[in-house]
Order: C-alpha cells, then structure tokens, then sequence
C-alpha cells in the first residue's frame, strides 16, 4: 500500500504541474485543486508509513507545488478566469515536472518485492490495540489512537497439530513488522503460524525523544546504527528491558488467543537476542526455544529484516540487491522450520522410555 501511496503523490505531481502548459484559452483552471490534494495525500503517507526517502521527497515537492500554485488556487476559489500562465511559473513547472518524473521513476524502480496471498493461500490479519505497558492493551477501535498491532500470518486451512507451537518474531526496532512480511509469509505458506507486534505505547521509550513517535523511530534507529554501531551495540541491556515488556505483553495475549496449552518459539533479530534467551530460561515450560535469526548464516541484513525485498532502496545503500528470488526470506522460513521440527522431536517421549514403562504395567497385571 506504501508504494501505491508514493506512485499516487507522483503521478498527482505530475498533473498539476503539466496543465500549465494546456491552458489554450480563457477559462477556469480546476486541475488546481489537486495541489492541496496531492499535500494533503503526501501528509498521509508520512502518518501511515513513517519518515524514509520517498515519503519526504513526495511532501517536499508537494509543498512548494502548493505555495508556487497559491494564487491559481485563490482566483479558482473567487471564481475568475485565466487565460496563460507566466514564464517564470511555466519554468517553475518544467524543474517540478522533472523532479516528479525522476522520483516517479525511482519510486518504481526501488518498488518492495511483493506477493500475493492468494496466491500463497495464506492468511494475513492484523489487530489493533491502544493503552499502555502500565495500564494494559485492549483492542482499539477505528477512531482510537493505536500503540499496538498484532500481525498473524497462517495457511488458510490449518492442519491438525500445526499449532502445537507458535512462532513469536520479535522485530528488530530498525525493521518492524512490515520489513519481515515475506519471511512471515514464507512460514505461513508452510503450514505455521507465526505472530509479531509492533509497539508504539507512550511508556516504552527507546530514544527519549521525539525520535519514539511512529512516524520517525525506524529512520533514526537505522541512521544511529549505520552512523554508530558500536555505541548502537553497546546499548543491548537496555533493549532486552524494553523488549522484555513486550514480551510480558505479547506472551499471556497469544496464550489466550490460542490456548493456554501452546508452546512458543521465539524468532528474534538482534535487539531481542537477550531478552528471548532469557524468557526462554524463566519459562521452559511455555518456551519451546529460541531461534536468533541475526546468528543464520547467509542473512545479510541482521537486524533490518527482508530489506532486499521490502526497502530495496536501504538494501542497495548497505551495498545489496533488490532480490525477486526471496532467497533471504526463504533461508529464514527453512531455517525456523528446522527449529520446530527439532523442538518437536525434543518434546516426544522417549520410546524405550515408553516401552519400559509398558512393561512395568503389565508386570503389574
């Protein structure tokens, strides 16, 4: 949806600025409308999808779309004529026409790799939730602001037995959800259900800035990391407490959603690497295991998630490839069904265990 959002604003950008040149005659000009249009569409985006290259590109050039075109708007408005636009504003539209076309084109190039859950035969939902880590979560409604979304990713015919164990991603805050949707999916076309959550609650604070509101932290948590790693890294302790809320959250959440009686594996990426590990030896008995996908080798982005499928334009500034093929999404999804399997192989009695057992009962007959 993010990409369409950004091929709308383009497009929209495109067409006010080419109808200064179609103006054969005196009339009114109502394609001027679509300046505030397409800023306001812009705005949206950035609320929705958060801060990156093309979303700020998108409301920089509909902005000064909007002020060059204020006085065509405001002689449509009074209902008055115009018969020729000025040369400075038919060369302002030519550089807008350009930047547009260029951004247009760019846009499309670097577009995420998407694919089709029909076609998949998956199911994908997402639930939202408002309140906070001291309050508590309850589902939100549509006006309600929102400071969580559950994702579930499942086969839409779920075999008997295939939710024995739920898989629990915990993100990477460079990442979110959305940057691991194909390897999500990946689990889901085989046959596993998996679960994630993005939290955005007023007291789970990562930066102590402006920088934890939705629509800026992933942008400023890549650029500390790429620009810092080591003093990115050397905060780990205190991303295992935060996490270690969600987890506090998340855990009873999915038990009563699927049943007390399920096991959880926990897939984390980096930032969650501890807090997962230590979940894991609090409760052996609800945590099946932990899966570290930063540790999988031949995952090249540890820590951004599918980026070579979901960010292309990230991907080929770390100096990777937008990549069709979902090599990286598919090495993760083999590698996390690997795990289950070997975790439901540990779980199963032992046989001679059982035939012991067998033997002793019948003795006692």
């Amino acid at each position: 949806m993010k990409f369409y959002g950004e091929l709308l604003v383009f497009v929209l950008l495109l067409i006010t600025n080419l109808r200064v040149f179609f103006v054969q005659q005196v009339r009114r000009d109502p394609l001027v409308v679509l300046a505030p249009f397409t800023f306001i569409v812009a705005i949206f985006q950035i609320l929705a999808w958060g801060i990156d290259a093309f979303t700020t590109l998108g409301l920089f050039i509909a902005l000064f779309v909007l002020l060059s075109n204020f006085h065509a708007i405001f002689r449509y408005i009074e209902r008055l004529y115009i018969d020729h636009y000025s040369p400075l504003m038919k060369v302002w539209a030519v550089f807008t026409i350009a930047v547009s076309a260029v951004a247009l084109a760019a846009t499309i190039y670097f577009a995420p790799v998407e694919s089709n859950k029909r076609i998949l035969k998956i199911s994908r939902n997402q639930t939202y939730y408002k309140g906070s880590f001291r309050s508590g979560f309850e589902e939100a409604g549509a006006l309600a602001p929102k400071s969580m979304s559950l994702w579930e990713f499942s086969p839409e015919e779920v075999a008997q037995g295939s939710r024995d164990i739920i898989v629990l991603l915990a993100p990477d805050k460079r990442a979110d959800t959305v940057n691991y949707v194909p390897y999500l999916e990946q689990l889901a076309q085989r046959g596993i259900t998996a679960c994630s959550a993005d939290f955005y609650a007023d007291d789970g604070l990562w930066l102590h800035s402006i920088g934890d509101s939705k629509i800026l932290r992933r942008l400023i948590m890549v650029t500390h990391s790429e620009l810092n790693r080591q003093a990115f890294e050397a905060q780990l302790e205190y991303y295992s407490y935060n996490v270690s809320q969600e987890f506090e959250v998340l855990i009873p959440l999915l038990r009563s959603r699927y049943g007390a009686d399920k096991r959880i594996l926990l897939v984390s990426d980096f930032m969650a690497d501890i807090a997962a590990e230590d979940l894991a030896k609090k409760n052996p008995d609800i945590i099946a295991g932990v899966l570290k996908l930063s540790e999988i080798e031949g995952y090249k982005t540890p820590g951004y998630g599918c980026i070579e499928q979901t960010d292309p334009l990230l991907a080929v500034a770390m100096g990777f490839r937008r990549d069709k093929t979902l090599a990286t999404p598919t090495l993760l999804a083999e590698k996390t069904q690997e795990m289950l399997k070997q975790v439901q192989h540990d779980n199963q009695p032992d046989k001679s265990d059982v035939s012991k057992t067998v033997e002793v009962l019948n003795d006692l007959k």
